[in-house]
């Protein structure tokens, strides 16, 4: 193990400086570290055993959806090309965002199409022709918003049965049109509403400078809080993004095991995931974008080796349909191509948060092997980790309720469907 590495699991096992009021909870934790105290800078910290906070926490997700909305041939409502968004209302209705029209498609508790509102148009509530539309999160909300980028971004308000109130224009440093550019929208909630745009590594953003290795610079991930009235951000960061790395043939891969942050707007809080930078932790920042809380989990730090970049490319290629013969090619070019690229020092911990609609964090659990299972991470109220759940195969989870998971599922033919399974034991 590197010095970097132990340093960075010293640091995590150890009781930092002006330790303030330990709390009861945390039972297993290494001698001398609470579960709660105050860093150096002041910043609280919630610390809990990694083997705790990974066990099982007795809840189980129904492998058998309690209802599917979509079919392979039959009435338009129930056809989607690409689901950018679902949601279910307090009452028990449906609603889904295909991008291919940008219509709010409302069902009922059985899965029974009710109406449609919003689509393309110049009309309040309509969307231009070509640009992207995505229905955002807004946990314990039964507002509708829905993000829309061409040239400029905008976030427009709906009600719960999909009446049109007002847009508001996302206004990134300062410009409309020519500021920075919102790649997605990760949630609305208390006033705010959270964005993050993304710059390509240099290979992609400078053709020119291409040469065979890694690039000299690694992408970038913004993220900005806006306040919904003005579009106006309250708060931005930056952080490390992905690295870039061109093989001798030409082909540009991201680096195996590099993962982007993560982030997601809760009901009073943002939350973020730095990929491997920082290690199994989780930022929280209130409203105003000021850090609030460092979530982590007391466990060593795992370091990629050569032996897992054979499931990592298997894992890659397992989605598409290829015969034997084009899988054994592929595989090989890539085994190839990673064998000259460095491994970064820490293996990824979560690759993507959710907030569920009582207020609980919940962190998918970074995965690379196709036989390992879906685990999320369940946290409560004070940053305690209380245990994991597993997810169906395959299921896209887009809302976790207080008794069930929502999430889009694709068939064998890559035909798209909305499944909601019962989340059962939770009490």
């Amino acid at each position: 193990m590197s010095s970097r590495v132990q340093t960075l699991l010293l640091a995590w096992l150890i009781a930092a400086t002006a330790c303030d009021r330990p709390a009861d909870t945390g039972a297993g934790l290494p001698e001398g570290v609470p579960f709660l105290e105050r860093d150096s800078a002041g910043v609280l910290v919630a610390t809990t055993l990694g083997t705790r906070a990974r066990a099982p926490i007795g809840w189980v997700v129904d492998p058998v959806p309690e209802h599917q909305i979509g079919e392979v041939d039959g009435e338009d409502p129930y056809l989607f090309s690409r689901i950018e968004g679902v949601q279910q209302l307090s009452d028990g209705r449906i609603v889904v965002l295909d991008r291919a029209d940008c219509e709010l498609r409302f069902f009922d508790t059985d899965g029974v199409f009710l109406e449609h509102k919003g689509g393309r148009g110049e009309g309040p509530g309509e969307f231009q022709p070509n640009s992207r539309c995505d229905l955002e999160p807004s946990p314990g909300n039964d507002s509708l918003y829905v993000h829309s980028s061409r040239i400029g971004s905008t976030v427009s308000f709906f009600d719960d049965h999909g009446r049109f109130s007002h847009r508001v224009v996302a206004t990134w440093d300062g410009q409309p049109l020519g500021g920075r550019y919102v790649w997605r929208v990760h949630g609305v909630a208390g006033g705010r509403f959270l964005a993050e745009n993304r710059t390509a590594p240099l290979f992609n953003e400078n053709p020119a400078a291409r040469t065979d290795g890694l690039a000299p610079e690694p992408g970038m991930a913004y993220y900005a809080l806006f306040d919904v009235d003005t579009g106006i951000p309250v708060w931005e960061g930056s952080f490390q993004g992905a690295h870039e790395y061109r093989a001798p043939l030409g082909g540009l891969y991201d680096l195996p095991f590099d993962i982007l942050p993560a982030g997601f707007l809760g009901r009073n809080s943002l939350f973020l995931t730095l990929g491997e930078n920082r290690g199994p932790e989780i930022l929280e920042y209130d409203m105003s974008g000021s850090l609030r809380r460092i979530i982590r989990l007391a466990e060593a730090v795992v370091e990629p080796s050569r032996e897992d970049i054979d499931k990592l490319v298997e894992f890659q290629l397992a989605p598409w349909d290829m015969t034997p013969e084009d899988v054994e090619h592929f595989t090989e070019v890539q085994l190839s191509d990673y064998a000259e690229m460095p491994l970064p020092e820490i293996m990824p911990a979560f690759s993507r948060l959710l907030v569920d609609e009582v207020g609980w964090l919940w962190a998918e659990l970074y995965r690379f092997d196709v036989r390992a299972p879906m685990t999320w991470l369940v946290f409560g109220p004070n940053g305690e980790g209380r245990g994991s759940v597993d997810m169906p195969p395959d299921l896209d989870v887009r809302q976790i309720g207080r008794d069930f998971v929502l999430g889009v599922w694709h068939d064998e033919l890559e035909v798209e469907y909305v499944r909601r399974h019962a989340l059962i034991g939770r009490g």
